[in-house]
């Protein structure tokens, strides 16, 4: 009787309160708007991405093909710290597009990484990464054409030749994207279990 007249003074809000709350909860559970967990440090993920210049155009892109499968916070891909920071909280099905500065992407451009070489020199050295399998012609649209390789640190270089003479070269081993930002559209697929 007590209790009865104390709710109808409006003395016991908190019982109505409490009511509510789970009410509200057990709605949200049963929509799906549950929060799930976003990929963490370390995590392994398989994502879907077009990478792109500020002008919009489309640099590389996985898209309708195998998602890129990496571990976020391991700088496995370039732009290492950029894309890896962008993928930290999504969630599976979520959708991103992210603009990454040259530093944490593919480095800015440093002018004392561009040489005059002998011709000899980087054809011997040319020749020498293509006997062990690791050269590799990239042509990058707006860029042009050069070589890249992997060093036995798995860190990755690449050069771009200019002013070639029959005895000089000037070499440039920058990145070719270095000092450039990016913009990625990225998709995350899944986060491997």
């Amino acid at each position: 009787m007590k209790r009865e007249k104390a709710l109808r003074r409006g003395r016991m809000p908190g019982l109505w309160l409490s009511a509510a709350m789970i009410l509200c909860c057990a709605l949200l559970f049963t929509a799906g708007c549950t929060q799930q967990d976003g990929v963490k440090t370390n995590d392994t993920v398989k994502v879907l991405y077009t990478e792109s210049f500020q002008d919009g155009t489309v640099f590389e892109t996985n898209v309708n093909s195998t998602p890129l499968e990496i571990t976020v916070g391991r700088g496995q891909v370039t732009p290492k710290l950029g894309l890896d920071e962008a993928l930290i909280g999504m969630t599976p099905g979520m959708k991103k597009t992210v603009t990454i500065s040259p530093e944490k992407g593919y480095g800015l451009y440093n002018a004392s990484k561009v040489y005059r070489v002998s011709q000899d020199d980087v054809t011997a050295f040319l020749q020498d990464l293509q006997s062990q399998g690791n050269l590799f012609v990239f042509q990058y649209p707006e860029i042009g054409s050069g070589y890249s390789w992997t060093y036995p640190d798995g860190t990755f270089g690449s050069m771009q030749l200019t002013n070639i003479t029959d005895t000089m070269v000037t070499v440039d081993l920058n990145n070719p994207l270095a000092g450039k930002s990016m913009v990625f559209d990225i998709t995350l697929v899944e986060i491997v279990k």
